[in-house]
C-alpha cells in the first residue's frame, strides 16, 4: 500500500486526503520511506525538511479534523528544483557562495503552492547554477535515473525528474531556459510543462544571483514536472499570473475550451528538424503517433519546421539573447558591440515568433521529438553526443528540439510515450500557440489515449 500510495498522482492525493481516505500525515510517511529507500543511489533530493513536513502534515490532518481547508493541495508534499528561494530552507542553485543560503522569502511560485496547501519535503539537485542538460552538482554530486543509475536523468531539473519517477515525490517545481523540463521529463518517462514566456512569474529564481538585478528577460520560465498532466493543469492554474514583483508576468485571459475530442483538432507533427537528426527509434515513435492519429480519424500532416527557420540562425539568435542575459562576456568584442549583438539577436526572435505563430495558426499542435536520444551515460560536459553512430556537438544535440521554444516563447507539453531498445523512456513534445497553455494541455490529455500514461522504472 505504501508504495502505491508514493505513485499516486498530486490531485489523486489531495482528494484522497480530502476525503479522509488518508491522512496527510501518512502520505508524508510514506514518501519519507521512499526518500530514505531510494534517495541514497539516485541523489534526486539535496536538502530534505522532514521534520517541518511531518509536523505541517499533522497540522494539515488537525485543520481538516476542524472543517478548515487550506486550499486544492491541502497536506500534499511536492519538491522543489533548488533554483527557487525557498524560506527558512536551504536554496544554494549548486552554487558554492551560495552553500549556506537560507532565503528570507519564498520564490513568487513557491508561495502559491504553499498557499494551496502544498508541503515542501525538500529541495532536488541542480547542475551549478541550472546551467547544464546534466545534473552534476558540485556542492552535491551526481543525480542518476532511476531507469538506469548509469544514466543522466538529465538537467538541469534533473533531480527533481529523478525524484517523480521514482516515487520519491508527486509534483515538482522546475525551469527551462533551454529545455531544463523537458529534457528531464523525456530522459525520465514523466510529463513536464514549459509554459507559455512571461505567464508564471520567475521572482525568487537563481540566477540571477540573490541581491543583483534581474537581467534575464527572456528565454527563462518555470513549469511542473509530474506523472499525469492533470497535476501540470492544476499546478498551473496555481502558479500562473500577474505578480507585483514582475510586472511584465501577463494576465491570464479567461480561455473557453470546450470538451471536445482528439479527433477535433488539426495536428502538424515532425520526426526532426533543424540541422541534428533524431535516432531511428525516436523518428518510429513520431511517425507511429502521427500514424495511430490517422487511424483515429484526425487531420494529420508531416511539417518538418516553419517557413524561414535556418537552424544555425535560430540557434545563434538564442545564444546572443542567452550569453548577454546571463553575463557571459565574449572577450572578442567590446560592450557597445555585445549590446548591438543583443539588440539586433531581440530583433530577429520577433521576426521568429511571427513565422511561428503564422506557422501554428493552421495547426491545434504540433508534435516534435523532445531529444534526438534516450537518456545517455554520464559523461563530461561538452563531450559529443553519438545519434546512431554520428557524432554531434554536445549543447547543439541535447538542445536541438527544445530551445527554438524558448526563443519563441511557446507552451510546451512533454508526455511519456515508448521506450528504447535498451528500455529507456522516449517522449514526444507538443507545441501550441503562445498563450495557448490550457488548450494545449487539454490536447495532452486526450493524447495520452495513444501515448499512454506513467509507467514506473522498474525496481520502483
Amino acid at each position: 500500500m505504501m508504495n502505491d500510495l508514493v505513485f499516486l498522482a498530486a490531485h489523486q492525493l489531495a482528494k484522497a486526503i480530502r476525503d479522509r481516505q488518508v491522512s496527510s500525515a501518512e502520505v508524508i510517511a510514506a514518501y519519507l520511506s521512499q526518500i530514505a529507500q531510494s534517495n541514497p543511489t539516485l541523489n534526486a533530493i539535496v536538502t530534505l525538511d522532514a521534520e517541518n513536513a511531518i509536523a505541517l502534515s499533522k497540522a494539515a490532518d488537525q485543520a481538516l479534523a476542524q472543517g478548515e481547508n487550506w486550499g486544492v493541495l491541502h497536506g500534499v508534499p511536492v519538491t522543489i528544483k533548488d533554483t527557487l528561494e525557498t524560506k527558512g530552507l536551504r536554496t544554494t542553485s549548486s552554487y558554492q557562495p551560495l552553500a549556506d543560503y537560507v532565503p528570507k522569502q519564498d520564490a513568487t511560485v513557491v508561495a502559491r503552492l504553499r498557499a494551496a496547501g502544498a508541503i515542501i519535503l525538500g529541495k532536488t539537485n541542480t547542475p551549478q547554477l541550472a546551467d547544464n542538460f546534466q545534473t552534476n552538482s558540485p556542492l552535491f554530486g551526481r543525480t542518476n535515473n532511476p531507469w538506469n543509475h548509469e544514466c543522466t536523468p538529465g538537467g538541469s531539473t534533473g533531480g527533481g525528474a529523478s525524484a517523480i519517477a521514482a516515487g520519491l515525490s508527486p509534483l515538482e517545481l522546475g525551469s527551462d531556459i533551454g529545455g531544463s523540463i523537458r529534457v528531464p521529463s523525456h530522459f525520465c518517462g514523466i510529463f513536464g510543462l514549459k509554459p507559455t514566456e512571461h505567464r508564471v512569474s520567475t521572482f525568487g529564481h537563481i540566477p540571477e544571483l540573490p541581491g543583483t538585478p534581474k537581467t534575464i528577460r527572456y528565454l527563462q520560465t518555470i513549469g511542473p514536472l509530474a506523472r499525469s498532466v492533470e497535476d501540470l493543469r492544476l499546478c498551473l492554474s496555481l502558479i500562473e499570473g500577474p505578480d507585483p514583483y514582475q510586472p511584465e508576468v501577463l494576465s491570464i485571459p479567461i480561455q473557453d475550451n470546450p470538451l471536445t475530442t482528439l479527433q477535433s483538432y488539426r495536428y502538424a507533427w515532425t520526426e526532426g528538424f533543424g540541422d541534428i537528426p533524431a535516432t531511428a527509434e525516436t523518428k518510429a515513435a513520431l511517425e507511429k503517433l502521427a500514424s495511430s492519429l490517422v487511424d483515429l480519424g484526425c487531420y494529420v500532416e508531416q511539417h518538418n519546421q516553419p517557413p524561414n527557420f535556418e537552424s544555425n540562425a535560430v540557434r545563434n539568435t538564442y545564444i546572443n539573447i542567452y550569453d548577454f542575459e546571463l553575463g557571459l562576456s565574449q572577450p572578442d568584442l567590446t560592450q557597445t558591440e555585445q549590446q548591438q549583438r543583443y539588440v539586433t539577436a531581440l530583433t530577429e526572435r520577433e521576426t521568429l515568433i511571427a513565422n511561428m505563430e503564422g506557422f501554428l495558426s493552421d495547426w491545434d499542435v504540433w508534435l516534435c521529438p523532445v531529444v534526438p536520444v534516450p537518456a545517455f551515460t554520464h559523461r563530461q560536459s561538452g563531450e559529443p553526443i553519438e545519434v546512431d553512430g554520428q557524432e554531434f556537438s554536445y549543447l547543439e544535440a541535447i538542445g536541438a528540439y527544445t530551445a527554438i521554444f524558448n526563443l519563441t516563447g511557446n507552451p510546451a507539453v512533454v508526455l511519456p510515450f515508448t521506450q528504447s531498445q535498451e528500455g529507456l523512456p522516449i517522449g514526444v513534445q507538443i507545441v501550441g500557440r503562445r498563450g495557448s497553455d490550457m488548450k494545449l494541455l487539454e490536447i495532452a490529455e486526450k493524447l495520452t489515449q495513444v501515448t499512454g500514461f506513467f509507467q514506473r522504472p522498474p525496481g520502483y
